[in-house]
C-alpha cells in the first residue's frame, strides 16, 4: 500500500479560485514509515498542516435540505453525480471524538464519506478490523461506480474530526484510521488530516473543543468545506432519496442491474 502526500491539490485548487498559482511543479512524497504519533505525522507532513489551518479558517456554511445526504455516526455512503444528479453534497455533522472520513476519485468524481466513531478502538483495541473493513468498502464502492475512469486517477482521502481530549480517545482513533489507510492495498493521496490540534479550539469555560461542526461535499465543484445542517433530520430526509438509495444489510454487495451507478447508502 502506499500513501503519498503532494501538492498537486493545492495548485489546482489555486488555479481554480485565482487562475493562477505559485507552485510551478507537482512534488511527491510517499509514506514509507509508519508515524510514532499525531505529532511525528504533522512535523513530517507540514504540507497538510498547512492545508489543515486552511480549511478551519474557511467559515462554516450552513446548509439546505434539498440536494444534501446527510450520514450519521456509523454510516457511509457513496455518490456518483453523473447517475444521481439529485445527491448533490455529501456531508455529515460534528465529529468530536468521532472522525468523517471523505474519499474522492480524481478522474469519475465518485466520492464517498464514512463517519467513524471511536468505539471499536477503546472497546476492541487499535487492532480492531471495523476502520478497516468501512474503509474498504468506500473504496470497493468508489472502484465500482468508476468503472472505466478507474486507471486514469486515483483515491484522494481527507480526514476531519477528533479534537484533543482530556482522555485521549479522539487520537487513538485518529490514528487507528491512519494505520488502516496505510495497510490497504491501495494507492491513495492524502489532502487533509484535520484532526487532533488542527481541530481543537477553547470554549468559554476554557476546555478544549473541536472548531469543525460538520463537513460537507460539493460533487460537482469537488470541493470539501466546513458545513452546519440547522434541519439534522438523517431518516425523513433519506425517504426522499429512496428511489436512488439503496440500503445494504451487508458489505460489499455487488448490485443489481437496475441498481448500479446510484447512490449507495450503508
Amino acid at each position: 500500500m502506499v500513501i503519498k502526500v503532494t501538492n498537486s491539490s493545492k495548485r489546482k485548487q489555486d488555479i481554480a479560485i485565482c487562475e493562477t498559482s505559485t507552485i510551478s511543479e507537482t512534488e511527491e512524497r510517499i509514506m514509507e514509515n509508519f508515524p510514532v504519533d499525531l505529532e511525528d505525522f504533522f512535523s513530517t507532513y507540514p504540507e497538510i498542516c498547512e492545508r489543515n489551518l486552511e480549511f478551519t479558517a474557511t467559515p462554516n456554511k450552513p446548509l439546505k435540505r434539498d440536494g444534501v445526504l446527510f450520514i450519521t455516526q456509523r454510516r457511509q455512503a457513496t455518490s456518483d453525480i453523473r447517475e444521481n444528479p439529485k445527491v448533490q453534497i455529501l456531508g455529515s455533522h460534528a465529529a468530536m471524538t468521532c472522525h468523517i472520513v471523505v474519499m474522492r476519485h480524481t478522474e469519475s468524481y465518485v466520492a464517498s464519506i464514512g463517519h467513524f466513531d471511536n468505539f471499536s478502538c477503546w472497546q476492541f483495541g487499535d487492532e480492531s478490523s471495523a476502520h478497516k473493513e468501512g474503509l474498504k468498502v468506500m473504496m470497493e464502492e468508489i472502484e465500482f461506480l468508476s468503472k472505466g475512469d478507474l486507471e486514469e486517477g486515483h483515491i484522494q482521502v481527507s480526514v476531519f474530526g477528533g479534537y484533543t481530549d482530556e482522555r485521549g480517545e479522539a487520537a487513538k482513533n485518529s490514528m487507528a484510521l491512519l494505520s488502516a489507510l496505510h495497510e490497504s492495498d491501495r494507492l491513495l493521496e492524502m489532502v487533509h488530516f484535520c484532526v487532533g490540534p488542527y481541530n481543537t479550539c477553547k470554549d468559554k469555560q476554557g476546555k478544549n473543543t473541536a472548531i469543525l461542526i460538520g463537513i460537507a461535499m460539493d460533487l460537482r465543484s469537488q470541493i470539501i468545506f466546513p458545513a452546519s445542517f440547522p434541519w439534522n433530520n438523517f431518516e425523513d430526509f433519506s425517504t426522499q432519496l429512496q428511489d436512488r438509495v439503496l440500503r445494504r444489510t451487508g458489505q460489499g454487495k455487488i448490485l443489481d442491474d437496475d441498481d448500479k451507478n446510484k447512490t449507495k447508502l450503508s
